[in-house]
């Protein structure tokens, strides 16, 4: 990693005159940062879902997932410091305890925006989510939390993930739907645990390490941490599952007034609050614990909310034949 070292060194400089910019710079680029973490987008899918296009919605999720994932992964691959960790004349805006290397804001926030400028499919749609990635590449080199060539990392692995999601859904959906239940759950379950494997195979090489001296300005760390990865798999558990078994029960419609739409967002939100306290208090620590909880509150977001929906008059049962290729406002389908 020689070569990481020296490029880090490197990129200090620029790093520094960037915090040198007026004060008034940054609540606006801690706002924009905002805008490329999985948590924005996991916290704007339920709307989405519930209230606009639910096949959107999953198409959006499944391709933050995997771009989390996969970046969470790469980070425990490469064991990369932050700009802050080795240099105390970077000042940390944003503290973080995970790796640094790819940036996740850059991943996550290009193929997530990326994925809405496909939907939308106009030339607008793409300079929009260029620009805000652009801002949020610059936001996280401002705060101090990623070198240039994190980002950098982050933007192009963000491009492979939107490129194989667009190759991959159309088949992988329709080879989906073609299993029975069972084997769908049981799928479910494998996946799920695979990307849980997956982080471990990456850290095993590191057996034994240990936050190097030259780290001093990070603070307590753990960068080791599974916890992101067992969060994301537990998410993907109940995305998966969910919207299998939503499919079968005849998925529904999106639609409706506004009036029905706002009822199911604030039902639905406070109803989750309520299970995400509830978990907190029943289930033990640890990463079982945060493994089930998210695995229940997705599964809550994707079946329990659209039946408790449908049974209040809220929202309108969509039978799978109508279904059709899932366009439209109120369009079903995974």
């Amino acid at each position: 990693m020689d070569f990481l070292d020296d490029l880090h060194l490197a990129e200090l400089g620029p790093i520094i005159w960037l915090q040198s910019w007026p004060d008034a710079v940054r609540p606006v680029l801690e706002l924009v940062s905002v805008l490329g973490t999985d948590t924005f987008f996991l916290l704007c899918l339920p709307l989405l879902y519930w209230c606009v296009n639910p096949a959107l919605a999953l198409r959006l999720g499944f391709t933050v997932l995997a771009a989390a994932a996969t970046n969470a992964i790469g980070k425990l691959a490469v064991h990369q410091p932050r700009p802050y960790w080795i240099d105390p004349r970077i000042h940390p805006f944003s503290v973080e305890g995970a790796f640094g290397l790819p940036s996740g804001h850059a991943q996550t926030g290009t193929a997530g925006l990326g994925r809405l400028a496909v939907a939308v499919a106009r030339p607008w749609a793409w300079w929009a989510a260029g620009a805000i990635v652009v801002l949020v590449c610059l936001s996280r080199v401002y705060l101090g939390v990623h070198f240039i060539s994190d980002v950098v990392a982050g933007v192009l692995l963000g491009l492979v993930v939107l490129l194989l999601v667009r190759r991959l859904e159309r088949p992988a959906t329709a080879w989906w739907r073609g299993r029975p239940l069972w084997v769908q759950l049981a799928a479910s379950a494998v996946l799920s645990g695979a990307m849980i494997g997956g982080a471990a195979l990456a850290n095993a090489p590191y057996a034994g390490w240990v936050v190097p001296a030259g780290w001093s300005s990070a603070g307590t760390i753990d960068p080791e941490s599974m916890d992101t990865v067992v969060t994301l798999a537990g998410v993907l558990l109940g995305t998966l599952a969910g919207a299998s078994i939503m499919y079968r029960l005849g998925w529904f419609d999106a639609g409706g007034s506004l009036g029905a739409r706002a009822g199911r967002w604030v039902i639905g939100t406070v109803v989750a609050v309520l299970i995400w306290y509830a978990e907190r208090e029943v289930l033990p620590e640890g990463a079982v614990g945060t493994y089930a909880g998210y695995a229940v509150l997705t599964l809550w977001v994707q079946v329990g909310a659209p039946v408790l929906f449908i049974r209040l008059g809220l929202m309108a049962r969509r039978e799978k034949e109508s279904q059709g290729s899932g366009r439209g406002r109120g369009g079903a389908g995974h």
